[in-house]
């Protein structure tokens, strides 16, 4: 699986890091990343609306797996604001966190990418509601998960 790392304008400085933190984690399930550069944020205002631009990186990458990093912040309808969020095929993050979170939150979301729910154990998938949450959670996957992938990998691949 292929997953491409688009940013805006103010989130490029970011995407190293998360790319190197995306592959430690997930490369050894099967996961390429690459970057892919720019792409325009097609909405005004100082909050974006996540639901529409889900939908759009759905229309415009609808055969592969993105992760947006946008450099305002996200607001979900009828839950408010969002650090990251993720449909089928795509996940947008918000950029302007501390650099530490923000590599959590970048797993987590591409966590569901991969076909990983929330988890309730020590993991990167925990639900973060609050900062303080975030930065509490682990950057690692808990043992669960990485059997969860595991047993993804081995069905993609055909093994036993």
């Amino acid at each position: 699986m292929i997953l491409l790392i688009l940013h805006d304008r103010r989130s490029l400085a970011n995407v190293a890091s998360i790319k190197g933190a995306i592959e430690e984690c997930y490369g050894h399930y099967g996961l390429m990343v690459q970057e892919s550069g720019y792409l325009y944020v097609p909405l005004e205002g100082q909050k974006l609306n996540a639901a529409l631009l889900l939908k759009y990186l759905g229309r415009e990458f609808s055969t592969k797996r993105v992760l947006w990093l946008v450099d305002r912040e996200l607001l979900y309808p009828k839950i408010g604001p969002v650090v990251g969020c993720t449909s089928d095929k795509a996940a947008l993050l918000y950029a302007g966190i501390e650099p530490e979170v923000l590599i959590k939150e970048a797993l987590h979301e591409v966590g569901h990418l991969m076909g990983l729910d929330h988890c309730l154990q020590d993991c990167v998938m925990q639900l973060s509601r609050t900062e303080k949450n975030a930065w509490e959670k682990p950057s690692r996957l808990c043992p669960t998960c990485t059997t969860r992938l595991n047993q993804r990998a081995q069905l993609r691949s055909g093994s036993p």
